[in-house]
């Protein structure tokens, strides 16, 4: 390869040319046209290979500005040339794989066999694997490999409600880590067993689209009111963490039959069947239940989750988090939508960071707590 730009007029009128650009070990194509006799390239136009337009993206500024200061075209090329060298410079190195690499990586897949590859990368270095645990659940293990795999661990992930400790050593293979996911997905058969069963049987609200990972729960429960848990994976029988969200008239019920039924919960059940015993309630599905009695969307903004921007994911922003006391009521709001509803009343009333208001459903008497402006 050259190193030293060729410069090709294309017109007698040497209006335009085509110059082969070579920088540090690459070459690249230019065109440029318009070019005006005894001045400057100010209104010359510039013509860039696609691999040049894409490295180039972002400087264009500073080639433009190069460009109305050329006086030539040969003074424009080696500034041309000036820039693509630093911002060649500044770009990261990637250490490519050896060829050992790619036979050992070939060589380990077959070992395990090609039906466990979900993915692999054009370049190997990164695999998603799958197995299937005893009751066909299909499971996806994504590896991470570096240039120096195997004397380096590789980075492992897969969605089980506990991280896995990858234990590596230097040559390990990857037969090694789908081992240690199989033996980790069999510690969580019976959490998934439960986790199944209320997914299957009651209104899920929380989250929308539930992972294997997830071990919370917001289980609707009627007249707007919920019932949030928190199940403990590797002992998912026990009683749950658990918090009843709703107005005091319609929980306080409910948190009485809870305390007071707390001996009759028995291991060998599943923990919706325990909570709807120790309740003495039958949890609505969506099969058989009125959406409206189990809507959870703020009455104000008439949305679930509220995303304040810095969220940005379907799954995360606020949700309601305050409800009307009144039992006939129970609406639900998000705290910051009744505090800006209740400050643009003239009727609403503040004490330090409490607003004192009414309801927007009913006008029952309503409190919020909130920051001051």
């Amino acid at each position: 390869m050259a190193t030293t730009p060729t410069v090709l007029p294309l017109n007698a009128d040497f209006t335009a040319y085509r110059i082969l650009l070579p920088v540090k070990d690459k070459e690249f194509v230019v065109g440029i046209h318009n070019v005006e006799a005894g001045k400057t390239l100010c209104n010359a136009n510039l013509d860039c290979c696609g691999n040049l337009l894409s490295l180039l993206t972002g400087f264009e500024h500073i080639v433009h500005e190069r460009m109305k200061q050329s006086s030539d075209v040969t003074t424009f090329v080696e500034e041309l040339k000036d820039v693509l060298e630093h911002i060649l410079i500044a770009q990261p190195q990637v250490k490519l794989p050896l060829a050992e690499f790619y036979v050992r990586i070939y060589s380990e897949i077959e070992e395990i066999g090609w039906e466990h590859v979900a993915w692999i990368a054009p370049n190997f270095m990164s695999i998603h694997l799958r197995f299937f645990d005893e009751a066909k659940r299909e499971h996806l293990v994504q590896i991470q490999l570096s240039s120096d795999y195997p004397e380096r661990e590789p980075s492992c992930n897969a969605d089980l409600p506990i991280a896995v400790e990858v234990q590596w050593r230097a040559g390990g293979r990857l037969k090694d880590i789908l081992s240690q996911f199989e033996q980790a997905a069999e510690k969580f058969q019976d959490f998934w067993i439960v986790m199944e069963d209320i997914d299957k049987h009651v209104w899920v609200m929380e989250p929308e689209h539930p992972s294997r990972s997830n071990c919370f729960r917001r289980i609707a429960l009627g007249g707007h009111c919920s019932l949030c848990i928190t199940v403990e994976p590797l002992s998912p029988r026990v009683l749950p963490e658990y918090r009843f969200f709703g107005s005091d008239t319609s929980v306080d019920p409910l948190r009485q039959r809870m305390s007071s039924n707390m001996d009759c919960w028995r291991m060998e059940r599943l923990v919706r069947e325990n909570l709807e015993d120790l309740l003495d309630v039958t949890f609505p599905s969506p099969q058989d239940s009125n959406r409206d009695d189990v809507s959870s969307e703020c009455i104000i903004c008439y949305s679930y989750r509220l995303l304040d921007g810095k969220e940005g994911a379907s799954e995360r922003g606020s949700v309601p988090d305050r409800v009307c006391d009144n039992g006939s009521c129970g609406r639900p709001f998000h705290t910051s939508c009744l505090a800006e509803w209740l400050r643009s009343l003239p009727t609403t009333r503040q004490s330090f960071d409490v607003l004192f208001g009414s309801c927007p459903h009913c006008s029952h008497p309503i409190v919020v707590k909130c920051s001051i402006s």
